[in-house]
Order: structure tokens, then sequence, then C-alpha cells
């Protein structure tokens, strides 16, 4: 029979992978955010990945990146150890494309096999691959752990996400949707005994705030600041649930 995670005697709350394939100021802005929320924060490797390290953490962050890359950097092994982590009750934030890198079947590369749909990208619509821009993305579920308390609209900084369809509503609950495209760009559920976050957007980035450790599309004025939002989604995924 397979055995659960080994339980490390140091754990840290929130390891985000840093390996090929993530974008180096969504890295930056997650280890940012995490350390002001008050969190233990390290980042990790493929090396890690490989070696079954992921059990020192509580909850995993694929940051923003290139989601080809990720699944050929992740490759068969990769892949099954994010699964199995979250299976055996780790937390799972996933941004940008980070967050196309974890659906069942993209039909152009492997996901991790996560979230039960199609993570669709890019949404050109919004902004065709390479580009960027602000979007703004509204409220439909005012009752989940995530977006109760948070407010009903944000413009937030999209570059590289996903959209998330052919969503079974039993098992994902939809928390924002693209004002654009009135298509879901913030999702949550539980797989197995974890708890998984998605954002399409890339929450972690501050323009025009150096809070955030870089200095990217700084050029932007975005009116308001998606912290509180990213801290909610990791209180989420880090709290026990029945």
């Amino acid at each position: 029979c397979s055995e659960g995670p080994r339980a490390p005697a140091t754990r840290v709350d929130i390891g985000v992978y840093t390996g090929r394939g993530a974008w180096d100021a969504s890295v930056t802005a997650v280890q940012a955010a995490a350390g002001q929320f008050g969190y233990s924060v390290e980042g990790f490797d493929e090396g890690e990945l490989f070696d079954g390290g992921l059990d020192r953490y509580l909850v995993v962050v694929i940051p923003g990146g290139d989601p080809r890359e990720f699944s050929n950097n992740f490759g068969t092994i990769g892949r099954s150890r994010i699964k199995r982590f979250v299976e055996y009750g780790g937390g799972l934030v996933c941004l940008g494309g980070g967050a196309a890198a974890v659906d069942s079947d993209s039909g152009m590369y492997p996901g991790v096999g996560i979230f039960p749909g199609d993570a669709r990208w890019p949404v050109d619509r919004i902004a065709p691959y390479p580009e960027y821009t602000l979007t703004d993305i509204s409220r439909v579920d005012p009752r989940h752990l995530v977006s109760r308390d948070a407010r009903d609209r944000y413009w937030t900084l999209y570059r590289w996400g996903p959209e998330f369809v052919s969503i079974d509503p039993n098992a994902v609950d939809v928390l924002y949707v693209y004002e654009l495209t009135t298509t879901p760009a913030v999702v949550a559920f539980n797989y197995g005994a974890g708890r998984v976050f998605l954002s399409g957007c890339q929450m972690e980035i501050e323009e025009g705030d150096l809070r955030d450790g870089t200095d990217f599309a700084d050029e932007l004025e975005d009116p308001d600041s998606e912290w509180d939002l990213l801290e909610r989604a990791f209180n989420f995924c880090l709290e026990p649930w029945d």
C-alpha cells in the first residue's frame, strides 16, 4: 500500500517554486506578500521537487510563468509529486501561467491533473501572448471563505493566465469572473485531503508599489491591491477542514 508523506521536524508555511519556467517577478512578489502576511516562506527548485521535498511545506505556490515550460520541467515525476502532495492534505496556490499548468488535459502538454476541467490560455480578448495588461474581475460567490469578505471587483494584472472552462459546479467554486469575457478567472476547490486556489490573474504583482520587490508593470495605474485576496487564499489553503 502507498504511504503518506513523511512529517518533517520543521515545517514551512509556504514553499514557492523557483525553478525553470517560473517568472522571477512573480516569485519575488509572492515571497514579499507571504512575508508581509506573517508566513514563513522559502523557495524550492526541481531538485527538491523530484526528491520529495514538498513535505516540508504546508502550502505550495506555482507562480506565474509559461505553462509549457512548467509541464516540461516538472516531468512525470514532478507532476506526480505535486498531485500527491495535495491529495495528502497540502495546500496549492497557482497564479497566472502556473494555474494553467495544473489542469487535467490541455491538449498541448500534460498538466498536473488536479483541476477537473480545462485551464485555457491565453485569453486573447484580454491580452494575447506575450502581452500583459490590467483587467477587471467581478465577484460571483460572496459566500466562499476566500471571497466573502473581499471586494466585489478588482483591477488586476493579466499575463498569460487561463480562463477556467468545462467546470463541474459540484466540484469547483467559481469566485470571480473576468469582466470582459464573463468566464471564470478565480476558482477554489478541495482535492483529496487538500485545498486548491487557482487564479488566472497575477494578484501578487503590485503595479506602482515597490512593496512587492519588483517594478514590473509600474507604468500601469492600478487603483487597488489584490493582496487581501491573496492572503485569504493562503488562509483557505492552510485552514484544516472536515
